[in-house]
């Protein structure tokens, strides 16, 4: 059979104007579609991933009712959380719950790690497997997550994760509820059983529970003139209120907020303070 070839100067989609239209076509398309997948994470287990992007941290409350006098308090309340800036914050994940204490059983019997002063022995008691883990100091929750191939949040990353992109002021919006987190039980729940402290990004118990360890020192924020004795790196920045669980004062509405900033000495071990873990890209 006869086989027939176009003549050279017939017109073909690969020569001239449309090949380079067809080429440069192509290379649009194919970075659009790298872009699209570096916008798709893998998932990882017990984990959440916090979108790169601007939010602003901090808040510039003030505290006309002078309660921190009232209740003693080391330093005036919302002082150290100003004045409000907007930072970028590169992508990451955070665990959805804070460290349980069987979590944490597993992490002791597989490194033979101390256990916590509050467990008998190895038990952490009957039906508490699912509840936060406490009387932890951060050398103790900084182990735990470096043994998972993790790391504490830094105080951005935490306070990020719960005020989502819309910038709550609590996990849940802008009104406060006393309902909607363990604020005043006197004892743990167990984790993600208080469906409504939850943040947009779907991370729990960032507004009760208990206290959490971050990797951040207690510093003033950048432009603030606040002075304190306790700045420097000396203690660990703490976020997030507990469920009332030492007995003291205990003011929920203001430890609640997204923007509320404690600090604890490195190896103080109490009631009221956990952790969870994150992890970058």
């Amino acid at each position: 059979m006869l086989i027939l070839k176009p003549p050279p100067t017939q017109f073909s989609p690969f020569n001239g104007v449309f090949s380079r239209a067809l080429i440069f076509l192509l290379f649009v398309v194919g970075a659009i579609c790298l872009g699209c997948n570096k916008e798709k994470t893998p998932g990882i287990e017990g984990m959440v991933f916090i979108p790169p992007g601007e939010f602003v941290i901090g808040s510039s409350e003030k505290d006309t009712d002078s309660l921190s006098a009232e209740f003693g308090a080391r330093e005036k309340f919302f002082e150290n959380e100003g004045p409000p800036r907007k930072i970028f914050q590169k992508g990451y994940y955070i665990d959805k719950y804070e460290v349980t204490n069987k979590d944490y059983k597993l992490f002791v019997s597989k490194t033979d790690y101390m256990v916590p002063a509050k467990w008998k022995g190895e038990s952490y008691g009957e039906g508490r497997g699912l509840h936060p883990v406490s009387n932890v100091s951060w050398f103790d929750a900084n182990s735990y997550c470096k043994w998972a191939g993790k790391r504490l949040p830094s105080e951005e990353e935490w306070e990020k994760a719960v005020r989502g992109p819309s910038g709550n002021i609590f996990p849940w919006g802008n009104e406060f509820s006393l309902s909607k987190a363990n604020l005043n039980k006197g004892d743990t729940v167990p984790v993600g059983s208080i469906p409504e402290d939850r943040s947009f990004y779907g991370v729990y118990d960032m507004a009760g529970n208990l206290k959490e360890w971050t990797s951040s020192w207690y510093k003033p924020y950048p432009d603030s003139t606040l002075k304190s004795e306790y700045f420097g790196e000396k203690f660990k920045v703490i976020r997030g209120a507990a469920g009332n669980i030492i007995g003291h004062y205990n003011l929920p509405k203001i430890f609640s907020r997204s923007s509320y900033r404690a600090f604890f000495f490195l190896n103080g071990k109490v009631n009221d303070i956990g952790f969870r873990c994150a992890k970058g890209l």
